[in-house]
């Protein structure tokens, strides 16, 4: 058994939206918010310049022009994972922006689990279970599950997200969803769930200290 996958004893704390995987819907729009951060850590490296020679042309007026908090077509999320796929960033260094991308919407989409972080007897749990709730503020289709596997281990699924396709949205998940539950911990992990990595979906294995 591939481990996070399955395990006899989990508890289903989040279920898709309708249930099952393949009723999630896909998803249609995000919030610019996310692009912001995103290009922030970006412009920080001084590789925008490159990226943007590898952002389509027809994506480049939109970019350069969103403003913060408007929805945005799907298209322009998978055409912005696209041009960073093609900067050969190092899986390290994607990780780490997906953390920073989240740490730099906390006062905004954030701050409503950053003020739980300062309360007592919070811990991941307290974020995990309004995973649902924290992606709609973000993405309008797609969803999450969150499963229990044990005190400290949890299964993160998130389906109908087409951005799934780049190697560099895969591994920044491995920063963001850590990004969030570090409010909660010491130290938490994500790793990839091989058999849960499609062009639509993404698995996690997340585990804390």
């Amino acid at each position: 058994m591939v481990r996070g996958l399955r395990v006899p004893d989990e508890e289903i704390l989040v279920p898709f939206p309708g249930g099952r995987r393949d009723f999630v819907p896909p998803t249609e729009r995000f919030r610019s918010t996310w692009l912001s951060s995103s290009l922030r850590s970006i412009r920080e490296r001084r590789l925008f310049d490159d990226y943007l020679s590898r952002l389509p042309a027809e994506y480049r007026e939109v970019v350069l022009g969103s403003v913060v908090g408007v929805w945005l077509p799907i298209d322009v999320a998978r055409a912005h994972y696209g041009a960073l796929d093609a900067l050969g960033l190092s899986k390290p260094e994607m990780i780490q922006i997906g953390r920073e991308a989240t740490n730099h919407v906390h006062g905004t989409l954030l701050a409503t689990f950053v003020r739980l972080a300062k309360g007592a007897g919070v811990t991941p749990w307290t974020v995990l279970v309004r995973l649902q709730d924290l992606w709609g503020r973000i993405w309008i289709g797609g969803g999450v599950a969150v499963a229990k596997l044990g005190p400290k281990e949890a299964r993160i699924e998130i389906a109908g997200w087409p951005c799934a396709e780049s190697a560099y949205c895969r591994a920044a998940m491995r920063g963001v969803i850590p990004g969030i539950t570090d409010l909660f911990c010491h130290k938490s992990y994500a790793n990839e769930i091989a058999p849960l990595m499609t062009p639509s979906s993404l698995g996690y294995l997340l585990s804390w200290a």
